[in-house]
């Protein structure tokens, strides 16, 4: 498992984007009216902000790349999925809460993930 970032659940989108803003981080793609990525100036993406009451119940934490959603969630049956896999404006993603049920977030990037700045044309060139 590879951390791509941290996820971030916020209530003001907006109002989050621009306070992380005054920390030096700027938003780099816009999946959807929901979702920020946000980077160090000619860096990979750190933090996706989300506006989604499910993801605020689920709380912070990392969002991990594992190859492929679907093959981990087959070939790891036994664990405690919160989220079975499913299509994103990220990419394919699932969630299962680890023996401490702190929830572990597992995302399978779309290589056509655009930006609203036209910056990066996939999450693998944002995160790295």
């Amino acid at each position: 498992m590879k951390l791509l970032f941290e996820c971030r659940p916020v209530e003001h989108l907006e109002a989050s984007v621009d306070y992380y803003r005054t920390l030096g981080l700027d938003p780099v793609a816009w999946p959807d009216d929901d979702t920020a990525l946000l980077a160090p100036p000619r860096g990979e993406a750190t933090i996706v902000l989300v506006r989604d009451p499910a993801e605020a119940a689920l709380g912070c934490g990392g969002v991990y790349d594992v190859g492929d959603v679907d093959t981990f969630f087959e070939a790891h049956s036994d664990l405690d999925w919160l989220i079975a896999p499913i299509t994103s404006s990220l990419g394919r993603y699932a969630v299962f809460a680890d023996r401490t049920g702190t929830c572990i977030r597992l995302l399978d990037p779309d290589p056509h993930l655009g930006t609203a700045a036209g910056r990066a044309t996939s999450l693998y060139a944002i995160a790295g």
